[in-house]
């Protein structure tokens, strides 16, 4: 029993002693890449749209497709708002990883 509390102590220890300042340090240069990162709705395709937007499946992300094709390419992405199934909830959660 107290072998395990041992081992058990051991490698909590190393977390504990993490201060919340350290692992933010940690964890701010990811987020800030991630939130950097955008993708150009005039060059993606489906796939690439339907994997980096928030709420947008294949079926959609296709639709941004064919919108795109019939506008020659997006100047505004309240364009986006064309197409069936987005809306303003939709490209407010979107806004920050659209790229034109």
């Amino acid at each position: 029993m107290l072998r395990k509390t041992l081992i058990f102590t051991s490698m909590l220890a190393p977390l504990v002693m993490l201060s919340p300042s350290q692992a933010a340090a940690m964890v701010a240069p990811i987020q800030a890449a991630s939130q950097t990162a955008g993708i150009n709705i005039n060059t993606a395709d489906a796939e690439q749209l339907a994997y980096a937007l928030t709420g947008v499946g294949i079926k959609r992300a296709k639709d941004i497709v064919k919108l795109r094709e019939e506008l020659g390419q997006f100047t505004d992405i309240n364009q986006l708002m064309q197409v069936k199934g987005i809306g303003p909830r939709m490209l407010e959660l979107n806004k920050d990883r659209i790229v034109l």
